[in-house]
């Protein structure tokens, strides 16, 4: 918005210096952006709150100043307006109708307003066009309360306020022609159109031109969520949809209209009859208690119950004084944003300054040591950013496009998701029921940038819909805290000596069990499951599940090749790994420390070819089950791409098996038979799927 310090000076005394006031302005919440004195009087480009509607006009940022300074608040002179017998009728039909005015004028002479009056909009750069016009638009500027006017003659019958019925139309100002309008949306209308969009812009059937004789002044105010709705519903965004949809004065409208008049009253115009008004609006007299005790508390300083009620007496509140306790009467136009005591609080701290507020650390009786949970969360984030990963924030919401991307359709189990109703953007409608949807969108965004070598992690939390009529008789939803990690490209930097590895499944395999070795936990892969709804969505010959005591907290593999194809991500292959924060949280204490043994473990290493379909691991778990008991551990050390005599894909798995020693009397030709018998089990066992040993 921008303001003139000329026009500014007509509501209340200001400092002499304009660097001064810009201070002022800053330190009283009216951030300045930017200052111009080049072309005239000097005016501020002003940033404003974007919860105090009041704030968008002349007397709003005044009173703000006069919140500091003390000095009176000026007022611009206002007809009055007699609401007993209306010239032109009016009916309403919604309850989001807070108040409407309406007021027939009549042109008796050619008056137009001389460069003074029209200085607000010369500074907000807006044109003369006409004198109701004109007056329309000052006033928005001057009291910020939005007026419009409607050629009387193309009014057809009583003006009627309701919502707008299926398949409506109506053609707003400064567009290309009709829109329809969605079903439900506040509209203002007659017998035969719709003359407005409630509270966001007028319409070219009805508007006031030079020609016009007969004018119906409107002024109204209307609830901020149907005016915001409308709004955003038809891409339009007005002057009048700023301050209505922050919550604009019910009290205003009337005072609006009597102001239009009283300027249309100097240039030729006239009254006829009288002003008919609806609406809906009661001022609830919003009554909030506070004490001189709680406020020193708050604030630090020792402000009386006199100065209190004077200071908040400023910006338009009134105080009833009992004792040592203030009852303090919320003003209409802060109804939308003062509910409590700390509100009130912020209003103080205004008045006097925030420089003048005391600053001090809050009393600290003994530090705390840091919580398990705390710690195990600090030890995996070294683990992480020691392997080069970065933490990441997402969303809690995302759109549609994420499921897309997924390829989730509704028969899948991801499809059902916690909702927002009427969402303003639809990007972000609904809550996140897994990591995997950002992750890939992630490395997606990476990849349109170019930037191929990607290792992100985020700490976070799904939420996953109850079915039925759980839904509605408890929470909506469950909660899941979560781990998720992605990685693609190198896993390190390369150099002359070395061209760094890949981040891929042995990479990801290697930083799982280091977490699991610096969390003391029994995290173990396993085959995939798929009651994980995640599974499906990656690779199905590169996928596992994790584990701890036998219980499933996570999964691990290759993201599925058709959402990479989906986002186009032509050369990279993402891994992708979750785990339940609980599952970390909950770790165990460290296992005492054990001597080594004096004799070395025996290792054997077997490869075996394995064609696609075939896991890894459920060779590695095969192996173990069917070894002897001293067989200690089977491992997955090293994998090789190849092709089998037909020229299929085969994936070359090698395997470590530790076999123990303690005992000292195992001798080479027992190892070899129990190696020879493994083999001539995974042959029998998979044999006819293709795996034989290299």
């Amino acid at each position: 918005m921008k303001i003139a310090r000329d026009v500014l000076e007509r509501f209340t005394d200001l400092p002499s210096d304009n660097r001064e006031l810009r201070l002022l302005l800053d330190d009283v919440g009216i951030e300045v952006k930017r200052v111009d004195d080049t072309s005239g009087p000097l005016t501020f480009t002003v940033e404003l709150l974007a919860n105090r509607g009041d704030h968008h006009s002349y007397r709003g940022v005044a009173r703000e100043i006069t919140g500091r300074t003390g000095l009176p608040l000026r007022d611009v002179p206002v007809a009055h307006l007699d609401t007993t017998h209306g010239a032109w009728p009016v009916s309403c039909h919604s309850d989001k109708v807070l108040g409407y005015s309406a007021t027939l004028l009549v042109r008796e002479g050619e008056g137009s307003f001389d460069a003074e009056t029209l200085r607000p909009l010369e500074a907000a750069g807006i044109h003369s066009i006409s004198a109701p016009v004109d007056a329309t638009n000052l006033v928005n500027h001057e009291i910020g309360q939005p007026t419009h006017v409607f050629d009387a003659d193309r009014v057809d019958g009583a003006i009627v306020l309701r919502e707008s019925r299926p398949g409506e139309t109506a053609w707003p100002l400064f567009t290309e022609g009709p829109l329809e309008i969605p079903s439900g949306t506040l509209v203002v209308a007659d017998s035969s159109k719709i003359l407005a969009i409630a509270g966001v812009i007028g319409c070219e059937d009805s508007k006031a031109t030079e020609a016009s004789t007969r004018i119906v002044l409107e002024s109204a105010t209307f609830d901020p969520v149907a005016v915001r709705k409308a709004s955003r519903a038809l891409d339009i965004a007005t002057d009048s949809s700023a301050r209505f949809e922050r919550g604009a004065d019910p009290e205003l409208a009337l005072v609006g209209a009597g102001r239009v008049v009283h300027l249309l009253e100097t240039v030729g115009w006239r009254r006829e009859g009288g002003t008919s008004m609806v609406g809906t609006w009661r001022d609830p007299r919003r009554e909030i208690t506070i004490t001189t005790e709680a406020t020193a508390a708050f604030l630090e300083l020792p402000l009386g119950t006199i100065e209190i009620a004077d200071r908040l007496d400023r910006y338009g509140f009134t105080s009833r004084l009992d004792g040592s306790t203030l009852h303090v009467t919320v003003p209409s136009w802060r109804l939308w944003d003062v509910e409590d005591p700390a509100d009130l609080y912020e209003e103080l701290a205004k008045s006097v300054g925030y420089e003048r507020i005391p600053v001090s650390l809050p009393p600290v009786d003994m530090g705390a040591l840091p919580s398990p949970a705390q710690v195990a969360r600090r030890t995996v984030d070294d683990v992480l950013a020691g392997a080069g990963f970065y933490e990441v924030i997402t969303d809690g919401f995302y759109g549609r496009q994420v499921l897309e991307a997924l390829g989730v359709d509704e028969a899948h189990p991801l499809f059902p998701h916690v909702q927002t109703l009427n969402a303003v953007d639809r990007a972000y409608s609904y809550l996140k029921n897994n990591g995997l949807g950002q992750a890939v969108m992630a490395v997606a965004a990476n990849a349109s940038m170019r930037v191929s070598d990607v290792k992100i992690y985020e700490w976070t939390r799904t939420f996953h819909p109850l079915p039925g009529e759980a839904s509605r008789t408890r929470a909506p939803c469950t909660e899941r805290s979560l781990l998720w990690g992605i990685c693609c490209g190198k896993a390190h930097p390369g150099s002359w000596s070395d061209r760094g590895g890949d981040a891929d499944g042995m990479f990801l395999k290697g930083l799982i069990e280091e977490l699991a070795a610096e969390l003391s936990l029994d995290l173990i892969t396993a085959p995939a499951s798929d009651a994980d709804p995640v599974t499906p969505l990656l690779h199905p010959g590169r996928r596992v599940s994790l584990e701890v005591d036998g219980q499933r907290v996570g999964l691990m593999g290759e993201v599925h090749p058709a959402i990479c194809k989906r986002l186009k991500l032509k050369k990279a292959r993402p891994w992708y790994f979750e785990i339940t924060a609980e599952a970390l949280f909950e770790q165990g204490p460290r296992p005492p420390f054990v001597d080594p043994p004096g004799t070395h473990p025996i290792e054997r290493t077997l490869a075996f070819g394995l064609p696609q379909g075939v896991e890894a691991d459920s060779i590695r778990a095969f192996l173990h089950a069917c070894g002897p008991t001293w067989l200690e551990r089977v491992s997955i050390v090293d994998r090789f791409d190849t092709t089998d005599a037909q020229g299929a894909p085969l994936r070359s798995i090698t395997y470590a098996l530790r076999f123990d020693n303690t005992t000292q009397d195992r001798s080479a030709t027992d190892v070899n038979e129990t190696v020879d018998r493994l083999v001539a089990a995974v042959h029998d066992q998979f044999g006819s799927a293709g795996v034989a040993q290299r």
